[in-house]
């Protein structure tokens, strides 16, 4: 049943239907369910067999943003709809019709199994975020509700989370401190890069298939902010159930592809995780208030992953300058997650990583899984190899320059962080404790112990105190 407005005489359907006469002779239209959002949508079948999308949307404003966002991606040539027809009073437009396949769809097609068609799509996503994120010459008067990431719109989504899920949920909560929280929060957040064209919702859902390319559909809420929030609502979709080492092996891609000599990957990845607690509260908010209140349930059964996420967030950051929220976050845990989720997560993984000589014995395994990973950096080039350098190790600095130097080196070391990330994460989610990493060459005094000492500080630069390192040189 269609939901009538204006004093239960006039539908959505009727002015979509009215409006589309203008542009055809119509054979069929198709109302969409639109499980998030006032917007009512249709397709609009014509007997020239013309496929079209009307939308009837009594926000004007957001109209307005929605076209001027569309108009100005597709003239740039990124894959967004086109808009063909609007409609005087600026409540119906019709977009070309991308596809009624989601990549949320495919998901749940596929029972959630990420194979590398799902993450083939997911790389496109990133690489096509990078273009979207660009654009910052826009006309401020045209973005809905505000232009950018304010203080203001900061606090409307904290507040979101906070009367919309926490009150709902009836979660006690010293109200004082959680502001103070708030306040908090909001300048870390305020305190990255604001120079970014953020779509807002950038997720799943919101990504359409069509000839294996994805196609944006949602961004009438886009202004300027963070480059991180985009990249937080992808990966860390609720109802996409994104396993962590799926997860992590997108984040490195996206950031190494961001990174640079100017900005280490320390702070982006700190970045990137501060806007991604601020964007699962958001997100938590609008479950509370679209499946608690409005009683939707693709909502509701959104609320243990939100909570998932939300402590795989806050276990990547260093919360002791926050009060109330820590606290909230334990009772929202005890609330939604199994016991077996809480323990594996309080499980700290030991990585133990060691230099040797392969011209004596490898390292022994331990008895716990008796696995791990050892790498033979004999196709690196040698520095042993010069005279000045033939009494120095990895560990002096003639070697360390002369090894970050080499480009053969640093790709080495790339596919090697890459590949003991996906195991660590795949560990901590088990609740493994042990992961062993060894580096081998002739002597074991050079390139191996340049390499463990590299990817131990990496490690740790990346995990923190999810993990504990311990280091040992054989041969020096």
């Amino acid at each position: 049943m269609i939901n009538s407005i204006q004093n239960n005489t006039v539908y959505p359907l009727d002015l979509i239907e009215n409006e589309a006469n203008k542009l055809g002779q119509i054979i069929h239209i198709e109302p969409i369910q639109s499980s998030g959002s006032s917007r009512f949508y249709a397709i609009i079948y014509f007997y020239d067999e013309s496929t079209i999308l009307g939308c009837y949307n009594s926000n004007v404003k957001e109209n307005e943003a929605f076209i001027y966002f569309s108009n100005l991606f597709y003239d740039s040539n990124l894959p967004v709809p086109h808009i063909v027809h609007v409609s005087d009073d600026k409540t119906i437009y019709f977009q070309t019709y991308i596809s009624e396949l989601s990549l949320f769809d495919l998901l749940k097609i596929k029972k959630f199994h990420y194979d590398n068609e799902i993450v083939d799509y997911y790389l496109q996503a990133l690489q096509l975020l990078q273009h979207f994120n660009k654009f910052t010459d826009i006309d401020f008067s045209k973005t809905y509700p505000n232009p950018s990431f304010d203080s203001r719109s900061i606090r409307w989504d904290l507040n979101y989370f906070k009367y919309n899920f926490l009150k709902i949920i009836d979660l006690p909560f010293d109200e004082d401190k959680l502001e103070n929280d708030f306040e908090e929060l909001e300048n870390i957040v305020l305190s990255y890069s604001q120079n970014y064209l953020s779509l807002r919702d950038y997720q799943s859902a919101n990504l359409m298939l069509n000839d294996n390319k994805l196609y944006v559909i949602d961004f009438q809420g886009a202004r300027i902010g963070s480059q991180m929030y985009d990249v937080a609502a992808l990966l860390f979709d609720s109802k996409a159930q994104m396993p962590i080492d799926i997860r992590e092996q997108l984040l490195l891609f996206y950031l190494n592809s961001i990174s640079s000599d100017d900005i280490k990957f320390s702070t982006l990845k700190d970045e990137f995780y501060w806007i991604a607690l601020f964007r699962q509260m958001q997100a938590l908010g609008t479950f509370g208030y679209r499946g608690l209140v409005q009683h939707k349930p693709t909502f509701t059964s959104s609320i243990p992953f939100g909570v998932k996420n939300l402590q795989i967030i806050a276990n990547n950051l260093n919360l002791n300058n926050l009060v109330e929220l820590p606290k909230i976050f334990e009772k929202l845990i005890d609330k939604y997650l199994t016991k077996s989720d809480i323990k594996k997560s309080e499980k700290i993984l030991n990585v133990k990583i060691s230099s040797f000589s392969i011209k004596n014995q490898y390292p022994p395994l331990d008895n716990e899984h008796g696995g791990g990973f050892v790498f033979d950096c004999r196709c690196l080039t040698n520095p042993g190899r010069l005279p000045e350098m033939q009494m120095l190790n990895g560990k002096d600095k003639l070697v360390i320059e002369m090894m970050r130097s080499d480009e053969k080196t640093k790709n080495f070391l790339n596919y090697i962080f890459n590949t003991i990330c996906l195991a660590i994460n795949e560990y901590l989610e088990r609740g493994y404790t042990l992961l062993q990493v060894s580096f081998g060459c002739t002597g074991g005094q050079h390139r191996s112990v340049y390499c463990a000492d590299e990817i131990a500080k990496r490690l740790d630069e990346y995990f923190g105190e999810k993990i504990i390192i311990n280091i040992t040189h054989l041969n020096i």
